[in-house]
């Protein structure tokens, strides 16, 4: 049984809209237990996330490949040559709330990496503000990645965790 609180981010961005949380389960965020609620949340959401306005055609972009069900476009800001963003079309938060559309934009980064990248990279994403995620709608990031390219991860604490016996 699905609850409330595994909803507690579309809740939460909903009260920014100014939506009521009820009214925000919506067919955006796919989900068998989720019922459509035919109102216009959906819009408002979409209008607000910069990768649907993308996907919509409102906004531009420098686009690298697009498939039936995912874009790949070079992110405003890319950290090296060949950074590339993986997007579904299907507005999803993040990895966790759509396990179809997340694996489905996860081949579409590795076919994209497989054709188009070679070498060594990073696929990074991210889930919540903690986390780093700064647009909330699933994207991968590939990264291009080359010896002594400067680049740290951000998540690298310098220090090992011994084994246990």
């Amino acid at each position: 049984m699905t609850t409330a609180a595994h909803y507690a981010p579309d809740a939460a961005l909903c009260a920014l809209l100014g939506l009521a949380a009820a009214l925000c389960l919506t067919q955006h965020h796919p989900h068998p237990d989720r019922p459509a609620c035919g109102h216009a949340a959906k819009e408002q959401h979409m209008a607000k996330c910069p990768f649907c306005e993308i996907n919509e055609g409102r906004a531009p972009a420098e686009f690298v490949h697009e498939w039936s069900d995912a874009i790949a476009i070079v992110p405003l800001n890319p950290v090296v040559e060949g950074h590339t963003l993986v997007i579904p079309k299907t507005h999803v938060a993040d990895f966790a709330e759509d396990p179809a559309v997340s694996a489905a934009t996860m081949r579409r980064a590795a076919d994209l990496a497989d054709r188009l990248l070679s070498g060594s990279m990073n696929l990074i994403t991210s889930r919540g503000r903690e986390a780093t995620q700064s647009v909330f709608h699933l994207h991968l990031h590939l990264v291009p990645r080359a010896e002594n390219d400067g680049l740290a991860l951000p998540w690298y604490s310098g220090r090992r965790k011994s084994p246990t016996a």
